[in-house]
């Protein structure tokens, strides 16, 4: 079972809730999660609708027994230009501002992330998006605790978007690609770049590789030889290689994750 989780406190997240509803062919099961109902479509993949901001929902599977999670989700940012992005959580550093705990990541998995990516550029193409911006983000926020994967797929990046129909489709579109495509065997991570990951973009798109976790440049002073083997150890795919935006990281961060990988055993691509 691959369950679709919307939260009821986030604006984009209820505006794909009613597209997926309304042209998705869902079901009320007549069950309900925290006072919502829960919906389903066939017999492999159900909606529900969390009270809690999505970021805080590490607790989902004390009820749901999930092959992934695959969160519908807004994305916030300053500039407030329009979005539709995908990634893996967790946090690298001492701070979980934003959801999960301190140095921990979620699972990520490489394959979905790449099947949201692929399906939201397709999306944005077929419906005219042009002004949306589509991009993998790098690792971040919560949930980071649970043992079943999930990836977050996000409409951005402001509430005047957060409303935006077609972008709500395209992120519905994407998060059902994900409930349907099988899960990969073989996997990279990526170190280095900005938060929006454009290297990585790049490869991906091209189905070069898929990536799971990803440390950003302003990630790599602090990271340690333990974070990059959670990176490797928690992933639904077997992480058989690393990824390095070789000017997106300096020669100093360089100098300390490189060693580290060496003795994982991962394959090495400068990017």
């Amino acid at each position: 079972m691959r369950v679709l989780v919307t939260s009821e406190r986030d604006i984009a997240s209820q505006t794909i809730w009613r597209i997926l509803v309304e042209e998705h062919g869902f079901r009320d099961t007549g069950d309900t999660f925290e006072g919502n109902p829960i919906f389903a479509l066939g017999d492999s993949t159900l909606l529900i609708t969390s009270s809690r901001d999505l970021i805080d929902c590490g607790h989902l599977e004390q009820t749901f027994d999930a092959e992934v999670f695959i969160f519908c989700s807004r994305h916030k940012a300053k500039s407030g230009r329009p979005g539709l992005l995908v990634h893996s959580t967790g946090n690298f550093g001492d701070e979980a501002a934003f959801g999960g705990e301190p140095r921990s990541l979620s699972v990520s998995t490489a394959s979905l992330v790449a099947c949201a990516l692929r399906a939201l550029f397709r999306e944005r193409e077929e419906r005219g998006l042009e002004e949306f911006d589509v991009t993998m983000e790098v690792t971040h926020h919560g949930p980071t605790r649970m043992r079943t994967p999930l990836v977050f797929v996000e409409l951005g990046s402001d509430e005047e978007h957060w409303t935006h129909e077609e972008g709500a489709r395209a992120v519905a579109a994407a998060a059902l690609e994900c409930a349907r495509a099988p899960f990969g065997d073989r996997a990279a991570i990526g170190f280095g770049g900005t938060h929006y990951a454009n290297k990585f973009n790049r490869v991906v798109l091209a189905e070069e590789y898929i990536v799971g976790h990803m440390a950003p440049k302003y990630a790599l002073d602090t990271i340690t030889p333990a974070m990059i083997r959670q990176m490797v150890l928690r992933s639904r795919e077997r992480v058989v290689m690393a990824l390095i935006d070789w000017k997106g990281t300096n020669a100093s961060q360089r100098a300390a994750v490189l060693p580290v990988l060496e003795e994982l055993g991962l394959e090495m691509v400068r990017l």
